[in-house]
């Protein structure tokens, strides 16, 4: 098992993952799949040097920690893939999760960062997602982000230690989910 950098190869695991990893709701409704692919996808072709990679012995990715160094720039780029998706087919709306991620421009300031962990169910409990947020966030310092925001569903308490315990604390809580966040530097 390794940490490492996204790299061209990965594309086809970090799909499966994401699909993989959808909540037993999500995966029961196939537009919502799409949705998420379709957030997964631009991370991957458009800020593919901020993602990192858990590999299994074979460097297969089993899991990854993706995201965007800045909300303006992921905020204008994102729009265009974003652009008549706000209510889909049959009347089933944009997740209240990626609607709240996409329009955290309150946190910009201090977090212009944000990320997304998904791991094969097999590979969790392992230390394996600490270790990527702390690369993931390691790169982010390199670059001066001086933090990093995530949302996390309400009701996900697990995940919600899970953050609190690599360092990210609780900004806010709505019923669309719960805004967590680090600073990654000093502010000046």
């Amino acid at each position: 098992m390794a940490i490492r950098r996204y790299e061209s190869k990965d594309y086809e695991n970090i799909i499966n993952v994401c699909l993989d990893t959808c909540d037993p709701v999500t995966q029961q409704i196939p537009v919502y799949q799409y949705v998420k692919l379709m957030f997964c996808l631009y991370y991957i072709e458009k800020e593919p040097e901020n993602c990192v990679v858990v590999t299994d012995e074979n460097d297969n990715a089993v899991g990854y920690v993706y995201g965007a160094e800045d909300y303006d720039e992921y905020h204008k780029n994102m729009s265009e893939h974003l652009q008549g998706i706000a209510e889909l087919e049959n009347g089933i709306f944009l997740p209240d999760a990626y609607v709240e991620m996409y329009n955290h421009h309150i946190y910009k300031d201090k977090y212009p960062a944000h990320l997304h962990i998904d791991i094969f169910g097999e590979y969790r409990s392992k230390g394996y997602g600490s270790e990527m947020i702390k690369a993931f966030c390691d790169n982010l310092r390199t670059k001066g982000v001086p933090g990093v925001m995530l949302i996390v569903g309400v009701d996900n308490e697990r995940a919600q230690k899970f953050y609190e315990r690599n360092g990210f604390q609780l900004l806010a809580k709505k019923k669309s989910g719960c805004a967590y966040a680090m600073k990654l530097s000093e502010e000046k």
